[in-house]
């Protein structure tokens, strides 16, 4: 009986780390994204992201990863 809570102990640990990391990277995109769009209207850049990914899925899905990868380097990085 032991085995079991500790390992459900474990289990429970892990996930919360889990849910940390995620809520970090969650966060830093914002971030990220809310210092682009900011520095585009700095620039005089009128950036619509809904008109960028209808016009261009493809280039839209490269960035989701390209993004995603740095959000997980920085993730492990961190934790």
């Amino acid at each position: 009986m032991e085995y079991a809570e500790a390992s459900h102990s474990t289990v429970e640990q892990a996930m919360d780390q889990g849910r940390k990391a995620a809520e970090k990277a969650g966060q830093a995109v914002k971030d990220g994204y809310k210092a682009a769009q900011q520095y585009a209207e700095d620039k005089g850049l009128n950036f619509d992201l809904g008109d960028l990914v209808r016009r261009e899925p493809w280039l839209a899905l490269v960035a989701a990863f390209a993004i995603g990868y740095v959000a997980a380097a920085v993730i492990r990085r961190i934790s």
